[in-house]
């Protein structure tokens, strides 16, 4: 495991195509090509990530860091935790170099740039078991055409909309990601609005109903024409919020925490600041704002999804299954 010195072997997986790489991917290549402890691979294409790993694993590295965006790291977590190359679980190590970080934002390094990189190179096995932190890694079964996937942050109905939208309209003004999704969302709403609230599907707005229906571990099933939901394992989301709270459920908690909003949302904007920062009680109409923490929620429901970022369709006449039965080791250094 160690290249000397107490220092673990570190395999890099680089997607040059992620936003902060495109302009600074020879700077990065001398830091790490520099190093005698690192293993680094840039990608060609996503579907790479598999055989890297595999190299990895054959070369008995300690610690995998990714450094590109969500999405980057959703592939490399899909095949660590789908088909297990390494014959113990690796470190992890996010480094935030696309255009959303919001993985990175809770698990990744903690300096920007090649900072955190350095800092990383630098640390002996001791230094990075310290800095180490735990979460679950949420599984999904059952979307189209694909075995099971893993990722964080798993969001349907109106944020798969919000994120084409941030996509088209703010992202080709490489605004930052949390600014993007502060500008994208105030537009949004704005636009909400102005039209007295209407249903979207007509005006092309992102705020309608999708009719889901959510089965939480073993308790009964329950539909909710739904504005959003979202899972995560995260322990905090974009800028810093926590969309999430202990809503009463009967069943014992598990590891996803888990929220829906049903339209038309009652009050959203009245208790926009209590939804993403308040406490574990939060005096949230009922009917409207439901928030779980399951071991295992069912999703019967026939719109797009997203896992980190990527846009998925569920599979016609099966239910998205979310667990989080592993948990992963992530440097936070």
């Amino acid at each position: 495991m160690s290249a000397g010195g107490g220092k673990p072997r570190i395999g890099v997986i680089t997607n040059p195509g992620s936003q902060r790489n495109k302009a600074g991917l020879g700077e990065l290549r001398e830091l790490l090509d520099g190093a005698s402890n690192v293993e680094h691979a840039v990608l060609d294409k996503i579907t790479d990530i598999p055989e890297i790993l595999r190299g990895f694993a054959r070369q008995e590295v300690g610690v995998v860091a990714v450094a590109g965006g969500d999405g980057t790291v959703q592939a490399a977590l899909t095949e660590l935790y789908g088909q297990r190359p390494f014959e113990s679980d690796p470190l992890l190590v996010v480094v935030p170099r696309g255009m959303t970080n919001m993985i990175a934002a809770d698990v990744g390094l903690k300096r920007r740039g090649l900072a955190g990189l350095r800092r990383l190179l630098a640390a002996d096995a001791e230094i990075l078991a310290r800095a180490c932190l735990s979460r679950r890694i949420l599984r999904l079964e059952n979307a189209l055409n694909l075995p099971p996937q893993y990722g964080m942050f798993f969001g349907g109905a109106g944020i798969t909309r919000a994120i084409d939208a941030c996509r088209s309209k703010v992202h080709p003004y490489n605004i930052k990601s949390d600014s993007a999704a502060a500008v994208t969302l105030a537009g949004l709403l704005g636009s909400w609005l102005l039209r007295g609230g209407g249903n979207g599907r007509e005006g092309g707005s992102i705020f309608y109903g999708d009719r889901i229906a959510m089965t939480f571990d073993d308790a009964p099933t329950q539909t909710l024409e739904s504005l959003l939901i979202l899972a995560t394992t995260l322990d905090k989301l974009i800028l810093g919020s926590r969309p999430f709270w202990d809503g009463g459920g009967d069943e014992p908690g598990g590891h996803l925490r888990f929220t829906a909003i049903a339209y038309p949302p009652k009050g959203m904007l009245r208790y926009a600041l209590r939804i993403l920062y308040g406490g574990p009680q939060r005096k949230l109409p009922p009917e409207t704002y439901l928030s779980r923490s399951p071991r295992r929620v069912a999703l019967a429901m026939d719109c797009p999804f997203t896992l980190d970022g990527e846009i998925f369709e569920p599979a016609p006449g099966k239910e998205i299954v979310l667990s989080a039965a592993d948990e992963a080791r992530f440097v936070r250094l």
